[in-house]
């Protein structure tokens, strides 16, 4: 569904940008910092390092091309309705995730390994959705909060974390932000289920293969 105007629905709208996908990482690492576990004894100055080199790169970056990709009339408006009109905001996304995690292992302290793997994980994401768009529209909101429903779960299961009001609202947020995206005629039932299921999966796999 490529459509040249979104549909103007205020709280989908609001729910769309509150759950945007390249907040997943900085919301996965507030969850990881308050989880109870020994992730939440690291240092607060490492901490606020942390904070502050994961929502630079993986956000405030990739959303900062936006207006200069306006201006140069290589996208319509902050939507990118249209699937040709994603391309760069992802290639630019995927090179700024990649240097985020390049500068976390450069850090000079020990960062535990699922942080890493927050970063890592959202950049292979990202690189897939990058490579679907290439041939089809998929929802990056679903894949978002698909991948960070995934990694909590695993985490609590590795680290025996009680994080299950966690998971439940991921759960609950996860069909929100599937009935906001439909909403807005952004995406059809198929790229939303398909997105979700390709974060969910994709982020338990990658989880897998790295411990």
């Amino acid at each position: 569904m490529d459509n040249n105007s979104q549909k103007f629905d205020l709280p989908s709208q609001i729910i769309s940008v509150l759950l945007h996908p390249l907040l997943m990482p900085t919301y996965g690492l507030i969850i990881l910092l308050n989880s109870g576990t020994h992730y939440a004894y690291i240092p607060w100055q490492a901490q606020k390092i942390l904070y502050t080199l994961i929502f630079l790169s993986t956000f405030l970056i990739p959303v900062s091309i936006i207006p200069f990709l306006m201006s140069l009339k290589l996208i319509n408006n902050i939507y990118m309705n249209e699937r040709k009109e994603r391309f760069i905001p992802l290639i630019v996304s995927v090179m700024s995730y990649y240097f985020g995690l390049y500068l976390i292992n450069k850090l000079p302290f020990h960062v535990p390994v699922f942080i890493k793997l927050l970063v890592s994980g959202s950049l292979v994401l990202i690189a897939l959705n990058l490579l679907i768009n290439i041939k089809w529209k998929i929802s990056a909101h679903l894949i978002g909060i698909g991948g960070l429903l995934a990694f909590v779960f695993a985490f609590s299961i590795v680290f025996y974390a009680n994080l299950i009001d966690v998971i439940i609202l991921l759960s609950v947020l996860s069909g929100v932000i599937a009935v906001a995206r439909l909403n807005l005629q952004a995406h059809n039932p198929p790229q939303v289920y398909t997105g979700f299921l390709l974060g969910f999966t994709g982020m338990l796999v990658i989880i897998y293969l790295n411990l």
